[in-house]
């Protein structure tokens, strides 16, 4: 008999289990995750509970997939640190490189590279060890929400299906247009530059090499695109929360008390919806973070390449290229970031209108809380917890970021000209020893 109620009561706990699994809200962007190499489980409660384990030798081989993944470009970014330090032409070959062929001074083509293969190598390390958390999914799935309320768990993300279909479109059309491109000039070049036993023997680098940007190029874009989706549905419910906050204290004050169920529940919202924040910002802030540690000095140098440098027409597509590919992440991460913040911080005017009304002892203490958390620690997603990214902290940074670009620009310019100075009095000495030299020469004939 109690055989039978532990039986009873474990097919209860399953059914709550799939009950729940049935109402999170799966993006598209899931799958493209997975194709991506960043995810290999993802939100299947199904596989963790239930009296029958089934089997999981797929998620094992999408495991084996994200970490071939990571292990490429963790390999690439070692190959081409490596490379930055080798200047025979022979070992380059070896190790597959072939920007020895396109322009003398390869730095401006490995450096580059090597900050954004970086920076794919960290985020596929960070959701490999985040994924068995789940704080990737919120706000789609939250489960200290689920341990806490066993409420609203989930966001509907229903009304942006149009909105992700395109923006994985687009991210298709960039990642082959690029690899394309990538691909046509790296095999153009070994076809012209080798021989065809070498060639030959070059084949399977290149093969290497479009496959690493295929990836590097697919994981940038999506993973950007699916960071912007999460911050464009918790900006939303805190816009909601804002509007409904505003209506309220427009309103007519009526009598006394009217207004205290309502003003308690959106205080709860607004709670609720800064919890979400601060779940999703545990695994974000470090996607933040390694993407400014490296995009921001990939910019700066290729931008210092593109006021310094001789361009070839290879060199000059690569640069630009890589210069509008790092500005566009960061503005997309920085603005949905900042919108979160100032959404969360918006209600701070109609809630003081609403603390003048004549309150409950309870629900004032609970507006102060309300009022002090609108004004006071900055509410958003932050950078390693070492800042929240609001618009005033993108401000101080790009002010920051351009005030030492110019202070090294005009070092450089400066340190140029004092070159070029003294190259001048080289030349004329020379020019005068040749015009001496050439007298007297003229002289002893006579």
């Amino acid at each position: 008999m109690q055989q039978f109620d532990q039986k009873k009561n474990f097919s209860n706990q399953v059914s709550a289990k799939e009950l729940l699994y049935d109402k999170i809200n799966k993006t598209q962007f899931e799958f493209f995750l997975k194709l991506s190499g960043l995810l290999s489980k993802g939100i299947d409660l199904k596989q963790r509970y239930g009296p029958i384990k089934k089997d999981k030798s797929l998620i094992r081989i999408r495991r084996i997939y994200c970490q071939l993944i990571c292990s490429l470009m963790w390999f690439n970014t070692l190959r081409l640190f490596v490379l930055m330090f080798i200047s025979d032409k022979w070992i380059q070959l070896i190790l597959g490189d072939i920007t020895g062929y396109w322009n003398d001074y390869r730095l401006y083509y490995l450096m580059p590279s090597f900050f954004l293969s970086f920076q794919c190598a960290l985020c596929c390390t960070i959701f490999l060890m985040k994924e068995k958390d789940l704080s990737w999914v919120v706000p789609f799935f939250s489960i200290r929400q689920l341990q806490v309320y066993n409420s609203k768990v989930s966001l509907d993300h229903k009304m942006h299906n149009s909105r992700i279909r395109i923006v994985i479109f687009f991210v298709w059309i960039i990642t082959l247009a690029t690899t394309s491109v990538i691909g046509f000039i790296t095999f153009d070049t070994a076809w012209e530059s080798l021989d065809q036993t070498t060639f030959r023997l070059w084949i399977p680098w290149m093969v290497f090499q479009i496959i690493w940007f295929f990836y590097l190029v697919l994981i940038s874009y999506i993973t950007v695109s699916y960071f912007n989706l999460v911050c464009l549905m918790i900006s939303n419910r805190f816009n909601t929360v804002c509007n409904e906050i505003e209506t309220l204290a427009d309103s007519n004050p009526g009598p006394p008390g009217s207004k205290n169920d309502q003003i308690n529940q959106l205080y709860f919202d607004h709670n609720e919806v800064c919890e979400l924040v601060d779940e999703s910002n545990s695994f974000w802030q470090n996607y933040i973070f390694c993407t400014f540690m490296t995009y921001i000095p990939c910019a700066c140098y290729v931008l210092y390449n593109i006021f310094f440098a001789d361009f070839d027409i290879i060199l000059a597509v690569y640069t630009w290229g890589v210069f509008f590919h790092t500005l566009f992440i960061l503005a997309i991460i920085c603005i949905s970031a900042a919108d979160v913040s100032s959404e969360a911080h918006a209600p701070y005017t109609a809630l003081h209108t609403l603390s003048l009304l004549e309150l409950p002892i309870d629900l004032e203490v609970n507006m102060s809380t309300f009022l002090h958390r609108v004004r006071g620690p900055t509410i958003g997603y932050s950078c390693l917890d070492l800042f929240v990214v609001t618009n005033s902290s993108i401000s101080n940074t790009i002010a920051a970021v351009a005030s030492y670009f110019l202070i090294v620009a005009d070092f450089s310019r400066s340190t140029m000209t004092n070159r070029y100075k003294t190259q001048q009095p080289d030349n004329s000495t020379s020019t005068m020893t040749t015009l001496s030299s050439m007298f007297t020469m003229t002289t002893s004939v006579k």
